[in-house]
């Protein structure tokens, strides 16, 4: 099996000024392109301090991009409800220009960031019309003879994320990507069979898989290194209060422990080996609310030496 290794960051740093978080994220770019990973991915969110801090991940693409410039560099996601679409395609072009045709335009319809509608004059309810309606002028503008400077390759290059079975059918019949793997969504329950309603209809399925990937000397060093930012990340996920720190770690996907029990625990993940493919990226998220950038590399490093090798990736 080969398939593409990437990270995926959603930006974290509370209490931190967001000049600092992001020159620390540059560093964990660079350190990641020298281990070899194809590509480096970033969510988008919007008015956040602690979750989530980065509401412009193209502009930020723009350093990466002079810093690390073997990269790819991916979204997951831009929040389509939320922007203009044909500025979106203008800001895309220019950052695929700077970058060599290496940025992977994740899209959705902003689930994680629905608090944020209202301060955009929008409606959450409305965000998948919303994000359908821009997804068709963003297409028409990406394959346009208009923008400049022209981007017709880049609508070969779309990503979309879904919680619902029909509409990865119909990401498939798009010839789009589909990522998988929102942190509370059931792995057998949920996310399998999106991916096989997608692959039913795509020509070309590709995937971006995401999953939390903490290696450490032992399970026990994982889960004391953890258990901190659990408290800080169920502020944010009301389902998740109550729950003990093992099944809370199970119920958001996160596979912990040693390298070998992290690639034990992956390959028994039913949404994971059994749909990459060499268009496909598998995208560990190794940062955590307030883990530090040593130890985020540190993690990229047993990734890109011992986990990801074991599970048929080579750089």
């Amino acid at each position: 099996m080969s398939f593409k290794l990437g990270f995926l960051t959603h930006v974290h740093g509370p209490g931190k000024d967001l000049r600092t978080v992001l020159r620390d994220l540059l560093t964990v770019f660079a350190a990641a392109e020298d281990l070899g990973f194809d590509g480096g991915w970033v969510a988008q969110h919007h008015f956040r301090t602690d979750y989530g801090r980065l509401p412009s991940p193209l502009v930020f693409f723009g350093a990466v991009a002079a810093r690390a410039p073997r990269l790819r560099l991916g979204t997951a996601v831009t929040v389509l409800p939320l922007e203009d679409p044909i500025r979106l395609a203008e800001d895309a072009a220019v950052l695929d220009a700077l970058s060599g045709g290496a940025l992977e335009l994740g899209l959705g319809t902003g689930g994680a960031n629905t608090d944020a509608f209202a301060r955009f004059g929008h409606d959450p309810a409305d965000r998948h019309r919303l994000h359908d309606d821009n997804l068709g002028t963003l297409r028409l503008a990406l394959g346009g003879t208009v923008l400049q400077p022209p981007a017709r390759t880049l609508g070969d290059r779309l990503w979309q994320a879904t919680s619902d079975v029909t509409r990865a059918a119909a990401i498939g019949r798009a010839g789009d990507g589909l990522l998988l793997g929102t942190a509370v969504h059931d792995p057998r329950k949920v996310q399998r069979p999106l991916a096989e309603a997608y692959t039913a209809t795509s020509p070309r399925p590709r995937f971006g898989i995401v999953r939390a990937v903490f290696p450490a000397k032992d399970r026990q060093a994982a889960v004391a290194d953890l258990a901190p930012a659990l408290d800080l990340h169920r502020r944010n996920f009301a389902e998740l209060t109550g729950l003990g720190i093992e099944e809370h770690l199970a119920r958001i996907n996160v596979h912990h422990g040693t390298a070998g029990e992290v690639t034990a625990s992956l390959r028994a993940d039913p949404a994971v080996l059994d749909f990459l493919n060499p268009d496909s990226w598998f995208l560990p998220v190794v940062q955590h609310e307030l883990s530090d950038v040593d130890a985020d590399i540190e993690r990229l490093r047993v990734l890109a030496t011992e986990i990801a090798p074991a599970l048929g990736w080579r750089p």
